[in-house]
């Protein structure tokens, strides 16, 4: 192993200062890296509405080196070190520091040194800290669903539920007050908010450009194209057949489209729920399920599975399905109401609130 030197020399330290004003400037500076191979490169990594793009490399010597680049605005970014888990980074002109030690797994770098850096770092604690709790109830959990303990189940969902919504709360506060750097937080986080709450935050960047705003662009305005009221987007995918079927085959006063993987466990935990529904009101409300997988055997094994006995279909691209452009789909499970006027009437109702509304709707 390479062991972490303190001081970096003044050669390398003038030329780090002495980079572009409008650059935005990373100096790694890791403890016991093995740079020998391939692990030792560093790399800053953009997204845009398409692709990821490298915007700068560098294979590190004894876990220090220097990247750069010059965005045109505030922007987004991930820093990857070799096999590594990706930083988190934001920033736009200035400089930022990478430190940590790299045998630790899973690396916990830091990065830090301006203050959009530093905000994203303390939201990244409050999501950390959540992840922890989460991961603290399941060996509970794990002993309860096996003793069939509902009791128990009810408790720690009413726990996970109570400190994800603070969680949700506090990130949507988050987003409508830190500018470019809240319009990423509403592209990373919040994959189901409405769309006045997205417009809410667009506003606050109403003029700039930046691929994270042009992303979080084109979310409002595939949701504003599927908001209720609207008529709903037609898709046609591969039945478990093979067979192409689209949602406008469907005959019903009502259609239920919900998107779900085999993958997904709050999917699968709401299946018996949704099997209960439609065994009640199938003859009022039809059901057709959009898979986000990709594995073709698993996604058939699930419907068997969970005993899913309405329509299916899939174009078994996972998070690439069509679906998650036409319907702006983040986070599943998610859903829509198609009323008798070919309408959308509803958005992410829970089966309870649905067999409600059909309760009052059919007793008309």
């Amino acid at each position: 192993m390479k062991i972490f030197k303190l001081f970096l020399p003044l050669v390398f330290l003038s030329v780090f200062n002495s980079c572009e004003p409008n650059s935005l400037n990373i100096e790694v500076n890791l403890e016991n890296l093995n740079s020998v191979d391939s692990d030792g490169w560093a790399k800053i990594m953009v997204r845009d509405s398409i692709k990821w793009n490298v915007m700068d490399s560098v294979l590190l010597k004894e876990g220090m080196g220097k990247l750069s680049f010059s965005p045109e605005s505030p922007t987004s970014f991930y820093l990857s070190i070799g096999g590594t888990d990706a930083i988190a980074g934001f920033g736009f002109r200035g400089n930022l520091e990478l430190t940590g030690d790299a045998s630790i797994v899973p690396f916990q770098g830091k990065l830090e040194g301006m203050k959009d850096q530093d905000d994203l770092n303390s939201f990244m604690k409050e999501s950390d800290d959540f992840r922890e709790f989460r991961m603290s109830l399941n060996d509970t959990w794990t002993v309860a669903s096996a003793a069939n303990d509902s009791l128990t189940l009810d408790s720690l969902s009413f726990l996970m539920d109570d400190r994800y919504a603070q969680l949700q709360k506090k990130t949507k506060v988050f987003a409508l007050s830190h500018q470019e750097l809240g319009v990423y937080i509403a592209i990373r986080y919040l994959g189901m908010e409405s769309v006045d709450f997205i417009d809410s935050v667009l506003a606050m960047v109403e003029g700039r450009k930046s691929a994270d705003i042009d992303i979080l662009q084109k979310r409002s305005e595939a949701l504003h194209r599927v908001a209720i009221g609207q008529p709903y987007t037609d898709l046609i995918q591969q039945d478990t057949s093979g067979t192409p079927m689209a949602i406008s085959s469907i005959k019903s006063d009502y259609i239920l489209v919900d998107f779900w993987a085999s993958w997904c466990g709050p999917c699968r935990a709401q299946n018996p729920s949704l099997v209960k529904l439609y065994s009640k009101w199938n003859n009022s409300l039809e059901i057709i399920g959009v898979a986000f997988d990709q594995d073709e055997n698993r996604w058939k094994k699930a419907i068997i599975e969970d005993g899913l006995l309405w329509h299916q279909m899939s174009d078994l691209k996972g998070w690439g399905n069509a679906a998650a452009d036409a319907y702006s789909i983040r986070a599943i499970p998610q859903n829509i109401l198609i009323g008798p006027e070919g309408t959308i009437i509803k958005r992410n109702i829970e089966p309870e609130q649905l067999d409600e509304y059909l309760k009052n709707e059919i007793a008309r």
